[in-house]
């Protein structure tokens, strides 16, 4: 009996000590630590005094895992949802509304653009005209929020099911990018990832955060650029990006030459591809959501 007790000991004593030595030489694909965003962000964000949030250095697997969980969130909001609008943002989002008055008629169908959104919510809430920006085709801005609206019960208004802000935003202390997407419902956090992008991560690099493709139809409109935007056969979709807890970096990868691209492209030609190319490979989460996903 004393032999096996001893055996026993120094058979967990061993174990320990191996365990040790892995913990303590494993590859760290992310460190933790303070990171200063400011008063106003740190009360706007998570309602926290102070200046500094604590939060993992990309690439974070964790909170990669926790982006996961926001993604299958975020798609099981869109399945309930009446209508969907990305709105761009240069500041904070301030304005997180339960209920927004309908427009005449209450109709929300005449709603049919972020922009169209935009301009109501200015009319009937006017503290949101300061705070998000006119936008068409690819959204030039650094933030956004998202309005998910669903049906109502009130004819005369209409219900936000949930509100979803995404801020990207350069910090000096310690320098590089902290990223953060946090879903809003009543009024309430009730979920949110976040990482840090160190030093290299060049300012706020990451965007365009939206683009909204508009109908085929509308091509009959000659409108320069914004044709490139009108793609949509029927019902008029967005892209959305959400950045990449996984991406050792936000940097872009570069965007081919149309000499690579299309090599029958005269030379000086415009790079035929979209503003939003540069977004390729440096993030997993891309969303492409329908302007009304309840008429799908």
């Amino acid at each position: 009996m004393m032999v096996a007790s001893i055996i026993s000991a120094t058979v967990l004593a061993a174990a320990a000590l191996v365990f040790n030595v892995i913990g303590q030489n494993q590859r760290r694909l992310s460190t933790f630590g303070s990171i200063e965003i400011g008063g106003s962000a740190a009360s706007n964000y998570y309602s926290l005094t102070g200046l500094t949030v604590d939060s993992y250095n990309a690439p974070s697997y964790g909170r990669a895992a926790t982006a996961d969980l926001m993604r299958e969130r975020f798609w099981e909001d869109v399945s309930y949802a009446s209508a969907v609008y990305p709105l761009a943002r240069s500041g904070l989002n301030t304005v997180r509304p339960v209920y927004v008055p309908a427009p005449t008629g209450g109709d929300g169908r005449v709603l049919d653009s972020p922009e169209a959104f935009r301009l109501h919510l200015a009319e009937v809430l006017s503290q949101t005209a300061s705070v998000y920006q006119s936008w068409r085709g690819s959204s030039p801005y650094d933030n956004g929020s998202i309005y998910i609206l669903q049906p109502s019960a009130f004819a005369s208004f209409l219900a936000v099911r949930a509100i979803y802000d995404i801020d990207i935003q350069a910090t000096t202390n310690p320098p590089g990018t902290y990223v953060s997407v946090k879903r809003f419902s009543q009024v309430t956090l009730t979920d949110y990832y976040d990482v840090f992008f160190p030093a290299g991560s060049n300012g706020v690099p990451f965007k365009p955060l939206f683009v909204f493709h508009e109908r085929r139809a509308r091509l009959k409109h000659g409108e320069g650029s914004y044709d490139n935007y009108k793609t949509a056969a029927d019902m008029p979709f967005y892209n959305i990006w959400w950045p990449d807890p996984a991406a050792p970096s936000l940097a872009s990868h570069g965007v081919l030459s149309t000499s690579t691209y299309a090599p029958s492209i005269p030379a000086g030609a415009a790079n035929p591809l979209p503003d939003y190319a540069p977004l390729a490979g440096r993030t997993n989460y891309l969303f492409t959501v329908p302007l009304f996903p309840s008429q799908l």
